[in-house]
This record gives structure tokens, sequence and C-alpha cells, in this order.
């Protein structure tokens, strides 16, 4: 029997993969407009450690406005200080967040505060790329409707999408305010 087939020790356990905590305040509260190079506009709320709000303002698909977005944050280190900062503010000001959208789209993203930098990786459904406008609402207003267009696909080819943008608005808010991102 060779070592791929071979069965695990009842004594082995598997645990949850887990991160180390994340110091998350230089992010957490924030409320911000970026713009990619190809003039794609989006205004994101932090609302806590795990959901943001968010408004794509121009695009593929402006209009779209989803509350309560649960995601995934990390901070990462950076080993690079960012110009004109000093300090230990250097090291906090680079965030991954990742999240998969009821559309079935999945996102992942780096956000450079110091640099004003949003780095991007979106893979769209195909039945999001063929037709986008299925998707321009307030999201959560139409919960059953978005996961039937994505149940019926199709789902595939995925459509990755790489985009660079910045940020050109930065404001610290209150943490949990649900009036930072207005659907309407």
């Amino acid at each position: 029997m060779d070592s791929e087939s071979m069965p695990l020790p009842a004594t082995v356990k598997f645990q949850q993969f887990e991160e180390p905590v994340s110091d998350l305040s230089g992010l957490l509260g924030k409320h911000i407009i970026y713009t990619y190079s190809n003039g794609w506009e989006y205004e994101v709320y932090y609302k806590n450690s795990d959901t943001v709000d968010y408004k794509v303002r121009s695009g593929l698909v402006g209009g779209r406005v989803v509350k309560g977005q649960k995601v995934s944050v990390k901070q990462l280190e950076t080993a690079l200080p960012s110009e004109n900062t000093e300090g230990s503010e250097r090291e906090m000001s680079l965030y991954m967040i990742s999240w998969v959208e009821p559309t079935g789209t999945s996102v992942v993203q780096v956000l450079n505060l110091n640099r004003r930098e949003v780095r991007t990786v979106i893979l769209f459904p195909d039945w999001v790329v063929k037709e986008p406008l299925k998707t321009v609402c307030f999201q959560n207003e139409h919960l059953d409707l978005i996961r039937s267009y994505r149940d019926q696909g199709p789902t595939y080819p995925i459509h990755p999408k790489i985009m660079l943008g910045r940020v050109h608005f930065i404001e610290q808010c209150m943490l949990e305010d649900d009036n930072i991102i207005n659907p309407h």
C-alpha cells in the first residue's frame, strides 16, 4: 500500500486552519472611495472586522449596492516603508480583504492605505459577464433573485480581472454605522 492510500491513525485530529489575529485598527471604520485604471469607481465602508458595505459608483455594474457583505480581512506586514509616513504606521497600512458574493463572484484585494493603492483580482462567473445588468440593484432587497441567477449560471468559464486603483477619499467613521453607504 502506498503512502497516499494509507489511512491516517485515529489519533490524528484535523483542525480548522486559523491565521493569527490581525490588528485591523487602521482599517476598521474607514470609508474610502477608489477608482480603478479602467474608470470603475467603488465606495467601501469597513463596517467591522468581517463586514463591508459598498457601492459601485461607475463601471460594468455601476449602481450596484451591497450592505453586510461578509469578508475575511488580514493585516499584511510590509517590508518596505511607505513614502511620507513615519513610525509604526509604515507597517500597519497593508490589508488583504477577500469575499465571495451571492452572485458567485470572488474578490481578493490588497489595500495599501498609506500609498492609497488598491490591487484587486475579481473572478466573475460567466453569467455576470454575459448579463451584468442583472446584478445592478440594491442586492439585499433581491438576494433570492440573485442566487437564482447564480444557480442557473452558467458559472464557467470564470473570467478573471486584475485591477489596479487609486484611493482618492478616506475618512474615519464609527463602526457599525448603517448610514455610510446609502442604497438609494
